[in-house]
This record gives structure tokens, C-alpha cells and sequence, in this order.
């Protein structure tokens, strides 16, 4: 059974639950820091420093970012990570053949690609025709990230927040094993 083909391209243009309208508010970039000193809970911040929400880790397979009244949470099942709001699934990603660095990314009828190097902590993410749609680029200790995201694009932001919660819970998963 092939994940794409529950996510066949729509002939109706729609946007991401939590996308659109947050990541045109938003102007295409947040930063998010560390809360606390095991960085279990990250703040994120607009361009003017102001909170817009909160990712709380709760171990590589289990996360939820909140913002408003609208929790959304991050499930691992096997080599498939989920993003459900509401209850319903907002994006699914799979590793891109063996490759750990390696995504795929589903979400509204779209098939992004993703290359993550917890190394760099970095990670970028692109649409059909190489189109670059979100980079989340991080500190050394994994304390704090920036993140850039196409404002015309419906998902972009929710791939954004699902890199954010990748490479977070990744690297404090190596960290706590010793690297």
C-alpha cells in the first residue's frame, strides 16, 4: 500500500489546517527557543519576538504544538511520522528509500521532498520543481532555530513546524544516547 495515493492531487485548490492564513501572519519565518534546560519545550516567536505558540516534546515519538485553542499533535508509527489537528491528519512523512536524511512529505494533494542533517542542524524542504519551501536551520546545542517558509504556499508552514519537531526530537534523542 502506497501512502501517495490517498493524497492524489485535488482538483480544488485547499490549504493546510494550520498553514495558510498563520504562516501569511506570520510573514514567511518564526524562531523558536528552548524553554528550560533539557530543552523538552520550545516557545516560538514571531519577527517581533511575540509568542504564536509552543512545542512540547515529549520523546522522539510523541509531540504537540500549541497555538490558540488549536492543539496539534506529532505521532511516530514504525518509519512514519504523522501531524493530526483536530483530528485529522495534517501531513504524513516517510524516509525517502534507506535514507535517514533523506523525506517525503504529504500534505493537501502535495509531495515535498526534505533533506535533514541533524549534523548541521539543518533542514530544507522543497515542493515539485525544486521549489524551495521551508528551512529551519539551528545552534550547536539545539537550543534555539530559525525557520523560513513561502507564505504562498498552503503547507509550508505546517512542514516548517513538522522540521522543527523532526530535528528537535532527533537531536535530543542522539544527545541523550551519547551522540
Amino acid at each position: 500500500m502506497r501512502i501517495s495515493r490517498y493524497y492524489a492531487p485535488r482538483t480544488e485548490k485547499r490549504f493546510s489546517f494550520l498553514g495558510y492564513d498563520r504562516g501569511r501572519t506570520l510573514g514567511g519565518s518564526f524562531t523558536a527557543r528552548a524553554r528550560g534546560l533539557l530543552a523538552a519545550e520550545f516557545t516560538l516567536l514571531n519577527s517581533n519576538e511575540e509568542e504564536f505558540g509552543r512545542l512540547r516534546l515529549r520523546g522522539v515519538s510523541d509531540a504537540e504544538f500549541v497555538s490558540g485553542n488549536s492543539p496539534t499533535r506529532f505521532e511516530t508509527s514504525g518509519r512514519r511520522y504523522q501531524m493530526i489537528a483536530d483530528g485529522k491528519e495534517v501531513l504524513i512523512t516517510v524516509p525517502k528509500g534507506r535514507s535517514i536524511g533523506d523525506l517525503e512529505i504529504f500534505c493537501e494533494g502535495q509531495t515535498y521532498e526534505a533533506k535533514i542533517s541533524l549534523f548541521r542542524t539543518l533542514a530544507v524542504a522543497y515542493a515539485p520543481g525544486s521549489e524551495r519551501v521551508a528551512r529551519l536551520s539551528g545552534g550547536l546545542m539545539g537550543r534555539s532555530y530559525e525557520t523560513l517558509f513561502a507564505t504562498q504556499d498552503g503547507c509550508a508552514f505546517s512542514v516548517a513546524i513538522f522540521l522543527l519537531w523532526h530535528v528537535a526530537a532527533n537531536r535530543r534523542r542522539a544527545y541523550r544516547r551519547g551522540g
